[in-house]
């Protein structure tokens, strides 16, 4: 039974287990990858974007993130030595941030945050939405020399979003032909049933997380869909394909469930619905939360949580049955592999479905993957469809590029055009 206080409304702590048995699931994962390798473990490097994670349990590797090991770090305010080393190793202050800390953190003798990087057993390249991420997977080659695979993701060319037969099997081809070297890596041999299984708890835990982000459709909406699902969304990238992540989102859904029935949030009470586009600012990550909690603000529905791939509940399912041909399609739906009209067009529709006030963008410094064209979208929504529209900028590890003067002013001034909106 949920405590209640004096006034009658019930504690929003006692609705708030999920962030804590996230934060054990994380602690979990870490310990796992920093942990002495007498048992002969593997570890493969990835990318959280078309990240085919139940591949790599399929060996038996631990994947590996280094981007999700940067935005750690840098919420735990440890960026800074980091970028400046690789800074005087000559990257460029236009780099983008997460290249420069991991690079900087795979150096021999550097120690970061949450400890010494492990080294990586193969280096699985899905190169999707990024340039960069080539760029970046060949320098820890040199570094580690681990060896790398390279999986070529087209982009979603057709606007309307379909993608072609041809290009599935393309991704799936590549999966398939994979094999042998994976099995090199891990020694271990491909057992194509237990990959099925894996596919299955993807499944399973994909249709739990979907629901979940659509709760923010409730009014009010029991979860902020944007800086709660940073914590939210860890499980269905870096655990994803267990049964552990299966009962995380399972236990996570029936407790919005209660925030529901109870009337509680994240805030203490839902004057503002906004739709989030961006990657947040993880030096300064309660600041810039605070930013719009205190004026009573949920964010409803996010393009963020999607990052990873843009599974829709209602028209997509990975398919245990064509595990390969499903992971593949997967991969190809990552967020930044779809075009502009598209992402345009889903805040849109966003705005529509989940009953939004206003959109914020939050476009990142160092990473041209999400941010070019959020000009375009800003004017596009604000001028054409007359939706309030803030567009703020920072970045989302280097905290020399966050002014939260100047972020207030900005996010002050929006708050006051939707309180007049709202009046009249």
């Amino acid at each position: 039974m949920a405590a209640v206080t004096a006034t009658g409304a019930a504690n929003f702590d006692d609705f708030d287990r999920s962030k804590r048995l996230q934060g054990e699931i994380t602690k979990r994962y870490f310990q796992s990858l920093m942990a002495p390798r007498s048992n002969g473990q593997k570890i493969g490097y990835g990318f959280v974007m078309a990240n085919p994670i139940e591949f790599f349990q399929a060996f038996d590797i631990i994947p590996f993130y280094p981007e999700i090991t940067s935005l750690n770090i840098s919420y735990r305010g440890g960026s800074p030595p980091l970028i400046a080393l690789a800074e005087e190793a000559g990257y460029s202050t236009d780099a983008c941030g997460y290249v420069k800390m991991g690079v900087a953190a795979a150096m021999d003798g550097t120690s970061t945050a949450i400890g010494k990087l492990p080294r990586p057993d193969v280096l699985l390249l899905t190169y999707s939405g990024c340039q960069i991420y080539i760029h970046w997977w060949e320098q820890l080659h040199y570094q580690t020399g681990a060896p790398i695979l390279t999986i070529d993701v087209p982009y979603v060319r057709e606007y309307d979003g379909h993608v072609e037969p041809h290009d599935v099997r393309y991704v799936a081809s590549q999966l398939e032909e994979a094999i042998p070297l994976m099995e090199g890596a891990s020694g271990k041999r491909f057992d194509e049933n237990r990959f099925r299984e894996i596919m299955r708890l993807s499944a399973e835990a994909w249709d739990l997380w979907g629901q979940v982000i659509e709760m923010g459709k409730l009014r009010p909406s029991p979860m902020d869909a944007y800086f709660e699902a940073i914590y939210y969304m860890a499980p269905i990238t870096i655990i994803r394909g267990t049964q552990e992540a299966v009962d995380f989102y399972r236990f996570l859904l029936e407790e919005l469930k209660e925030r529901a029935s109870h009337g509680v949030g994240p805030t203490p009470r839902e004057d503002y619905r906004l739709v989030f586009e961006g990657v947040p600012n993880y030096p300064f990550f309660k600041k810039f939360w605070n930013l719009f909690r205190g004026y009573n603000a949920r964010g409803v529905a996010a393009t963020y949580p999607k990052v990873a791939g843009m599974i829709d509940t209602r028209s997509f399912r990975l398919n245990p049955d064509k595990p390969f041909e499903s992971l593949a399609e997967y991969m190809i739906h990552a967020y930044c592999n779809w075009n502009m009209p598209m992402r345009t067009r889903l805040l849109e529709q966003y705005v529509k479905d989940y009953q939004a006030d206003g959109v914020v963008i939050h476009s990142i410094k160092s990473c041209r993957s999400f941010s070019m064209g959020e000009g375009d979208m800003r004017e596009h929504l604000a001028i054409d469809l007359d939706i309030p529209t803030l567009l703020i900028e920072s970045d989302h590890v280097d905290p020399r590029y966050y002014s939260e003067a100047q972020l207030r002013n900005r996010v002050d001034a929006f708050f006051e055009t939707l309180a007049l909106r709202k009046r009249s």
